[in-house]
């Protein structure tokens, strides 16, 4: 890990408005995130833990550039995501691989693996050999058969599309890697699996790992670090090894005590 900062996130507040009343002119603001101040560096492998509702996606979504909050100043590799220029956009979206939530909704049914690899090397402007190159790599790193290529996603496992995805993600060799709940769709034994395959790719190409989850212990096995975010508010954060010998949120001691895999040593 180096000491560059690539996410930088000062006094963040975020939301929506919702109407007053019926054929209200008029909106009041719902805070989701609130005086969120983070910084997340290079190499570093981080987990932003809550709860359902607690922020997590909306977070992701400003970091992609998907959401403009509404007071806070947000820097990813240099950028401000949500107001970038269409160049500027492309030159962000290869330096970030995004895993989201769910494979089976995740991918596209009606196109083979192949398009689904193929897709945002395109978007980027990159073909030919240099494409084919990259995709094959991805698919070794998710320890993938290129035979897969030409497989629709329901002729896949789940834990098959998971992979996918991953590798999906891998094509531009990103700097930072966001992973959405990268295990919550999956059954415990396939899990482990994928969790070992992203430590694989974290060993081999040291990007920034960004992973957002519900669940501890998972993110014990893919992070050095915890964030814990407790009702749009960051009440915690510290090295797993601080996290679980000495909590100190009352939230942080009750993900603790609700743990479904077992902790590391």
């Amino acid at each position: 890990m180096s000491s560059e900062p690539v996410v930088e996130i000062k006094d963040l507040v975020a939301g929506y408005y919702v109407a007053k009343g019926f054929r209200s002119l008029f909106k009041k603001f719902t805070p989701v995130l609130r005086n969120i101040n983070l910084t997340i560096y290079r190499g570093e492998k981080v987990a932003i833990i809550g709860e359902s509702g607690a922020g997590k996606t909306t977070l992701i979504k400003i970091m992609l550039g998907l959401i403009k909050p509404r007071h806070g100043e947000v820097r990813v590799l240099g950028y401000t995501p949500y107001s970038l220029k269409r160049r500027e956009k492309r030159l962000l979206a290869k330096k970030i691989g995004y895993v989201p939530q769910d494979p089976s909704r995740s991918l596209n049914p009606r196109l083979k693996v192949r398009r689904i690899l193929y897709e945002p090397l395109e978007a980027l402007g990159i073909d030919g050999e240099e494409a084919e190159k990259r995709v094959f790599e991805s698919l070794k790193h998710v320890h993938l058969h290129r035979a897969v290529l030409d497989y629709y996603p329901d002729q896949l496992s789940g834990g098959m599309m998971q992979r996918v995805l991953i590798a999906r993600a891998l094509v531009h060799k990103p700097e930072i890697l966001i992973l959405d709940e990268p295990t919550s769709a999956l059954d415990v034994s396939i899990q482990a699996q994928i969790i070992n395959i992203l430590n694989e790719i974290y060993e081999k190409l040291k990007p920034t790992m960004i992973t957002v989850t519900h669940d501890i212990p998972v993110a014990q096995y893919l992070a050095e670090k915890a964030i814990i975010l407790y009702k749009g508010e960051i009440v915690e954060e510290a090295s797993f090894q601080e996290i679980i010998e000495n909590p100190k949120h009352p939230y942080t001691r009750t993900l603790i005590q609700s743990y479904t895999l077992p902790v590391k040593p």
